[in-house]
C-alpha cells in the first residue's frame, strides 16, 4: 500500500504515547491514589494510543489480503470510524469530575466531525484524507498528555518536597 510507510511510522509514535501513560503515574502527586482527572488521562492516553497503534497496523495484512489499496483505505476508514463511535459512546454518561461543560462540547463535537469524515472516505477512498485524520486522533493522547505536563506544578503541593539538606 502506497501509505504504509506512514502508518507503521504513527504506530510507533502511538506505542510511544502509551508509553506516556507510565510517565503519569510516575510524576503523579499522591503515589497512594488517583483522583479522577488523572484517572482518566492514564487511561485514555493508553488506549487511544494503543487502539490507533494497532489500527494503522492492521492496515498492513488488510491491503494484504485484498491487494487492492481503495478497498484498504475504506475499510480503514470504517475500522477508525468504529474507533470514534465507540470512543463518543464512552463519554454518554460523562463523569462530571473529569468533564466540564464546554471541554465535553468540544470532545463530542471533534469527534462528530472526525467520524462524519470517515463515512465520506468510505465512500471517497481517499489516503490522503486518511492520513489526516489518523494524524488528528494521534492528537488525542498527545494533548491530554500535554495538558497533563503542562498542569504539573500549577496547583499547591503538586511540585515534590525538596530536602533542605541538599
Amino acid at each position: 500500500m502506497e501509505g504504509q510507510p506512514f502508518f507503521t511510522t504513527i504506530a510507533g509514535l502511538s506505542v510511544s504515547l502509551a508509553g506516556f501513560g507510565a510517565v503519569i503515574a510516575w510524576l503523579r502527586d499522591d503515589p497512594s491514589g488517583w483522583d479522577p482527572v488523572n484517572l482518566w488521562r492514564v487511561k485514555t492516553i493508553v488506549r487511544h494510543a494503543l487502539t490507533i497503534a494497532f489500527l494503522c497496523l492492521a492496515l498492513v495484512p488488510i491491503h494484504t489480503f485484498t491487494q487492492d489499496d481503495l478497498m484498504t483505505i475504506r475499510i480503514g476508514s470504517a475500522l477508525f470510524l468504529a474507533f470514534e463511535v465507540f470512543d463518543l459512546l464512552r463519554v454518554r454518561r460523562p463523569d462530571p469530575e473529569v468533564w466540564d461543560p464546554l471541554s465535553l462540547k468540544v470532545y463530542v463535537t471533534t469527534g462528530v466531525v472526525l467520524g462524519a469524515l470517515q463515512v465520506a472516505n468510505i465512500f471517497w477512498a481517499s489516503l490522503a484524507l486518511l492520513q489526516v485524520l489518523v494524524l488528528l486522533l494521534l492528537t488525542s493522547p498527545a494533548g491530554i498528555f500535554t495538558n497533563f505536563v503542562r498542569e504539573m506544578g500549577s496547583r499547591p503541593g503538586s511540585l515534590p518536597a525538596t530536602d533542605p539538606g541538599e
